[in-house]
C-alpha cells in the first residue's frame, strides 16, 4: 500500500506541481468565468427593452383571503409590474383584469376554450399541515401560470413579484417578524397541450452534442497521459529496475489511479471556477432591476435538465476516461517505444471516434434508437448518455442502467488486464498486435501457475 501511495503522489506531483498546469488552470478558469457572466455583461452594455410595446392582457385570479388594502397580493404584483417595466423603458400598455370570484378559476380545458387575455395567474391557498383551518399558519400560497403567448419580458417581470408572494403572506400575517427564513414561490406554470414542446426539444436536440466534445477531450488526455507515462519508463528500461521493486499489480493500478486523481482535480477546479462565475453572474442579475442576465432566465424552461445533465455529464467524463485509461495503460504495456505505442493504440482510438462521430450525428439528427443502443454499450456509453438524456431520449432510470453497465464493465476489464499487464509491461515483443496479445496471454498463464504451483510448495 505505501508503495502504491507513493506511485501515485510520484505520479500527481510530476503533473500538478508544474507551471503548464498553473498557467492552463488560470487560462481555462478566466474563460469559465467570463462565459458564466457573459448575460449580465451584455445586459449592462445593451438596452433591448427600450421602447417595445407592450400591450398584453393580463388576468389574475385571486381567491386567497389576501386581497384588500395592504394585504392585497393582485394589486402587489401590478404595481409592482408596472413599475418595473416603465423603469426598463417598455412602452406600458399592458392591461390587468382582476377577479376574486371562484368562478373565473381556470378549469381543466383552458386552453381549450377561448379567451381574451395573454396570460392568467391563478393565486390560491392550500392547506398544508392538519389543524384549524382559522390558523393562517397551516396555509401556504400556490400560483398557476397560464400562458396564451404573453410577451416573455413581462412574465419574467411578474414570475419576479409572484416569487415574493409567501413572504408577503408571512408579513401580513406576522408584522413584527422578518421573513428572512421563507423561500421564494415557485408558480407551477400550466403547459398549453395544444403547443408542441418541440420548439425546447430542438433546442436541447441542437445543444446536446456540444456535451461530447469535452468528454471526448478529457478521455483523450487521459488516455495520452497513462500511455506516456508508462512509455517513457519502458522505452528507457527503467520500468525493469520499478518493476524490481513494486509489483506490477501495484505499478498498474499507481499509473491508472494517479492520472484519474489529476483529471478529477482538475474537472473540479474546472467545476469550481464555473460555480463561482455563476454565483457572481447571479449576484450581479439580482442588484438590477431586470434579472434579464439570470441565467435560470435565460434558460427557461430548460432550467430544471441543466443540473442534471451536468451531473451526469461529469459522472461519465470520471468513468470514460477510467475505462480508457485501463485500456491505455495495458496498450502501452505491449508496445516498444513511443512510435510503438502510437501505432498499436490506434484501434482504441477509433474506437473513441467512432463513438464520438456517433454520438455526435445521431444526436443531431435525433435518431432515438441509435442513442439508445451507443447509451448501452460500455465504450461509446460515456459520451452518449449525458446526450440521450438532455435530449429526452432516455430518462433517469435508463441513464443509471447505462452507467451501471459501465461501472460493471470497467471492474471487468480491470480484472482481465491486471495479470495480462504482469506478463506485458517487461515483453518487448515486436511482433503484430493480436499475437502480442496472444503471447501476452500465454504468458499470464504461465505465470498464473508458476505462481500456484509456488504457493502449493510454500505451503507444504
Amino acid at each position: 500500500m505505501k508503495k502504491l501511495k507513493y506511485l501515485i503522489q510520484y505520479g500527481l506531483k510530476k503533473r500538478l506541481f508544474t507551471k503548464a498546469f498553473y498557467i492552463s488552470t488560470a487560462v481555462i478558469g478566466v474563460l469559465l468565468i467570463g462565459i458564466t457572466l457573459l448575460p449580465t455583461i451584455i445586459l449592462n452594455f445593451t438596452d433591448p427593452n427600450q421602447g417595445e410595446l407592450l400591450e398584453d392582457e393580463v388576468l389574475i385570479v385571486n381567491t386567497t383571503t389576501y386581497d384588500v388594502g395592504n394585504a392585497d397580493f393582485t394589486n402587489y404584483i401590478i404595481t409592482g409590474t408596472n413599475a418595473v417595466i416603465n423603469q426598463l423603458g417598455y412602452d406600458n400598455q399592458v392591461s390587468f383584469l382582476r377577479s376574486e370570484d371562484p368562478l373565473d378559476v381556470p378549469s381543466d380545458n383552458y386552453y381549450n376554450e377561448a379567451h381574451s387575455e395573454q396570460a392568467l395567474i391563478y393565486i390560491y391557498r392550500v392547506q398544508v399541515r392538519p389543524g384549524d383551518p382559522v390558523n393562517d399558519d397551516l396555509f401556504e400560497v400556490r400560483v398557476k401560470v397560464y400562458n396564451r403567448g404573453i410577451n416573455s419580458g413581462l412574465l419574467e417581470v411578474i414570475q419576479m413579484h409572484l416569487s415574493e408572494l409567501q413572504r408577503l403572506k408571512y408579513k401580513i400575517d406576522h408584522p413584527q417578524l422578518e421573513p428572512t427564513l421563507i423561500q421564494d414561490l415557485r408558480p407551477e406554470f400550466v403547459v398549453n397541450p395544444n403547443i408542441s414542446d418541440g420548439v425546447d426539444q430542438e433546442i436541447l436536440a441542437a445543444l446536446s452534442p456540444m456535451l461530447i466534445i469535452p468528454i471526448f477531450i478529457l478521455i483523450t488526455i487521459g488516455l495520452q497521459f497513462v500511455g506516456t507515462e508508462i512509455m517513457e519508463e519502458k522505452s528507457t528500461k527503467a520500468i525493469e529496475i520499478i518493476i524490481a521493486s513494486v509489483p506490477p499489480r501495484t505499478h498498474f493500478f499507481a499509473k491508472v489511479l494517479s492520472v484519474m486523481i489529476f483529471l478529477v482535480i482538475q474537472l473540479f477546479i474546472y467545476v469550481l471556477f464555473g460555480m463561482i462565475g455563476y454565483g457572481l453572474n447571479e449576484i450581479i442579475a439580482g442588484g438590477q432591476v431586470s434579472s434579464g442576465g439570470s441565467w435560470n432566465m435565460i434558460l427557461g424552461v430548460i432550467a430544471p435538465i441543466v443540473l442534471p445533465t451536468l451531473i451526469l455529464t461529469l459522472i461519465c467524463s470520471i468513468l470514460g476516461a477510467l475505462i480508457y485509461c485501463i485500456i491505455g495503460a495495458f496498450v502501452a504495456s505491449l508496445a516498444v517505444n513511443q512510435e510503438d505505442y502510437q501505432s498499436i493504440q490506434t484501434p482504441v482510438m477509433m474506437i473513441l471516434l467512432f463513438s464520438y462521430m456517433g454520438g455526435i450525428i445521431a444526436g443531431a439528427s435525433q435518431f432515438k434508437e441509435l442513442l439508445l443502443i451507443f447509451a448501452y454499450v460500455p465504450f461509446s456509453a460515456p459520451l452518449v448518455i449525458p446526450v440521450a438524456f438532455m435530449s429526452g431520449y432516455i430518462g433517469l432510470v435508463e441513464a443509471s442502467i447505462g452507467i451501471v453497465i459501465l461501472l460493471i464493465s470497467t471492474v471487468l476489464l480491470m480484472m482481465v488486464f491486471t495479470p495480462l499487464y504482469r506478463a506485458s509491461i517487461l515483453s518487448y515483443d515486436q511482433s503484430s498486435l493480436i499475437k502480442r496479445i496472444k503471447n501476452t496471454y500465454k504468458t499470464a498463464k504461465v505465470l498464473k501457475q508458476n505462481q500456484k504451483m509456488h504457493e502449493e510448495n510454500h505451503i507444504d
